[in-house]
């Protein structure tokens, strides 16, 4: 009853699968976390005295000290801008990359974003400074006030060379498949209003709204059965001497077995049962048509992988060529 698949009939196809989230500074839990990163030097640093952001509770803590996270930011983002070998973050050529002295950073783990953050599905309002603010991306990786909206667009327009007044035209940077949104020190005149997003407490924390991305594949199989293929039944109803009503925990349960596989009327029963050898003289008609209710996927060494169950059974007629599609998706 086993047939080999042509290749042509295996189609497996790939899409995007989105989910938005909204995690706020309160979600310690979610492993999102917020923290600052400043250029101080180096030398002679103490972790008993230097700046550091605890998270979580034990057993399971997370802490950042702003010193080191800064020259991580500038090693892994910045320290060589326009050369996508020296970076991380893909580059299409529209990412203004720009790190002053300081800037602080929210880190989502990769359970949270998949393969990636969606381009263009950040919203971040923030309390942290004197006034709420809402920082969003323009899906190349770059993320603005949304208050001076119009304001980037000329920014952006201009290669990122206009001299245009930056104050919310650019806060920061978005790196998608890494999960990490940077918020730099634009060097405006008011830098109260960025330096300290995502590192607020309480009412003046922070509620970051994304989408993940993950990448599906749907696979597809079309199970061509040909004229007179498949018209036997390996169902155990057809087997000689079985009425329509066996009581499975009774004396007659062995009637349920082919024979000379029946489970003897005591003892234990066996792992498995061969099919029947002997059917009711119905079945060999030449008129007779078996219902197909299922079809099951094999892999090269006879394992179910997947079955495909119909909504109703399908009659199997031997005039007619039937096509039965198994879709999935992994």
């Amino acid at each position: 009853m086993f047939k080999r698949l042509d290749p042509r009939d295996i189609n497996i196809t790939p899409f995007n699968a989105y989910k938005e989230f909204t995690v706020t500074n309160t979600d310690s839990g979610s492993g999102v976390y917020g923290f600052a990163a400043d250029s101080s030097s180096l030398h002679n640093f103490d972790p008993a005295t230097a700046n550091v952001s605890h998270f979580g509770a034990n057993p399971i803590t997370a802490s950042f000290y702003s010193i080191p996270s800064y020259f991580m930011l500038s090693h892994r983002y910045y320290r060589d801008d326009g050369n996508n070998f020296n970076n991380f973050g893909s580059s299409n050529g529209k990412q203004f990359r720009e790190l002053h002295s300081n800037a602080t950073i929210i880190s989502v783990p990769q359970s949270l974003y998949g393969e990636r953050i969606k381009p263009k599905s950040i919203v971040l309002k923030d309390d942290s400074g004197p006034s709420t603010l809402t920082i969003v991306d323009d899906g190349d990786g770059n993320l603005y006030d949304n208050d001076f909206s119009s304001s980037f667009a000329r920014f952006a327009a201009s290669n990122f060379t206009a001299s245009v007044d930056k104050t919310g035209s650019f806060v920061g940077n978005a790196f998608y498949e890494q999960g990490v949104l940077v918020f730099t020190n634009t060097g405006s005149a008011d830098t109260s209003q960025y330096n300290a997003i995502g590192t607020g407490s309480a009412a003046n924390g922070y509620s970051l709204t994304y989408k993940s991305q993950v990448t599906i594949k749907e696979h597809s199989y079309v199970c061509m059965i040909g004229e007179n293929e498949y018209n036997t039944t390996t169902n155990i109803s057809v087997t000689p001497d079985r009425s329509g009503s066996i009581n499975v925990s009774g004396s007659e349960s062995w009637r349920l077995f082919p024979p000379g596989h029946a489970l003897a009327k005591s003892g234990s029963y066996k792992h498995y049962y061969e099919q029947a050898t002997e059917f009711k003289n119905f079945t060999t008609h030449s008129l007779f048509t078996p219902y197909i209710t299922k079809v099951g996927l094999y892999n090269d060494f006879n394992e179910l992988l997947a079955v495909g169950q119909l909504a109703k059974p399908v009659k199997n007629d031997k005039e007619l060529l039937i096509g039965i599609q198994v879709r999935f998706d992994v």
